[in-house]
């Protein structure tokens, strides 16, 4: 098997479901990770959230990895949206954002109820 080659029936690398609160904010949820092959998927949804919602929560506590389109698709959703926040627990994740720069145009927090304050 090739590198990056899924074996038949294996999940993919990334899922990601939405939910609305009934504050009216709308919690974009992904699992798994973001890069070459699932940033598509992954632009597509926050794209639909920053359409339908003024509040969006992107929870990225079950992503393992970003890559730099990722990042990318965060800072458009940013400037797309009127209230855009990240949660973010992994220190992968977080160092991230640090190291490109991008965590400090974000508003990013540590769980979803502290990005509601």
């Amino acid at each position: 098997m090739l590198p990056g080659q899924r074996v038949s029936g294996e999940s993919p690398p990334l899922a990601v479901s939405t939910s609305r609160r009934t504050d009216g904010a709308l919690v974009l949820t992904a699992v798994g990770e973001i890069d070459a092959a699932t940033v598509g998927r992954f632009r597509t949804e926050l794209t639909g959230a920053c359409v339908t919602a003024k509040r969006v929560i992107v929870d990225l506590s079950g992503v393992g990895f970003l890559s730099c389109a990722g990042l990318h698709a965060l800072e458009e959703a940013n400037a797309a949206s009127p209230r855009f926040s990240v949660v973010v627990k992994t220190n992968l994740v977080l160092r991230i954002l640090d190291v490109s720069g991008v965590g400090a145009c974000l508003d990013v927090r540590s769980d979803v109820e502290d990005a509601l304050i």
